[in-house]
């Protein structure tokens, strides 16, 4: 099994259940790759394979669960990293991204998992209107459920660490 595939399953991050996605879709399973990168040897392994695949001029990841993720990468890259927000702050500056963003720069997000891609679709679309293309995502795990054709729609690869089949096949 995938290393990554192992981590997960001998770690109790896929979870077995009735949960909500963030899409709003109901699963029997739930793969907590939030906490699994919050372990530095976790954290590590996937931030270096991530990179390789980095192409864009900076490193993006969507708030919460992609920014350590994010972080990691960039250090593994030495490219600047942009976070963005789900929801406009309220308060300060009321920043919608963190990050200098450049008119016309290439953008490649990471992010931990990915069902249909929407959430990573809204982040794409706030970049898009400052000007900044996405060339890909690098997920840890794409859930397999429509993340990769969603994406192509709008001319954006997805690149996945692991697939769920490799991490539930693990966990059987």
């Amino acid at each position: 099994m995938d290393e990554i595939a192992d981590f997960l399953v001998k770690n109790g991050n896929i979870k077995f259940g009735k949960f909500t996605l963030s899409s709003g879709a109901t699963s029997d399973f739930y793969v907590d790759v939030k906490s699994a990168l919050l372990n530095p040897y976790f954290l590590k392994i996937v931030s270096r394979k991530a990179a390789q695949l980095i192409t864009g001029d900076k490193v993006a990841a969507v708030e919460l669960g992609a920014v350590p993720f994010g972080v990691a990468v960039s250090m593994e890259t030495g490219k600047n990293l942009i976070i963005v927000r789900k929801e406009k702050k309220e308060y300060g500056l009321e920043k919608m991204v963190e990050g200098e963003l450049v008119y016309g720069e290439i953008i490649t997000f990471v992010e931990d998992v990915t069902t249909t891609g929407s959430t990573i679709l809204k982040a794409v679309t706030r970049l898009k209107e400052k000007g900044v293309r996405t060339d890909r995502v690098v997920v840890v795990v794409d859930r397999q459920e429509g993340a990769r054709e969603n994406l192509e729609q709008e001319g954006i690869e997805l690149f996945s660490l692991v697939n769920i089949k490799d991490v539930k096949k693990g966990s059987i």
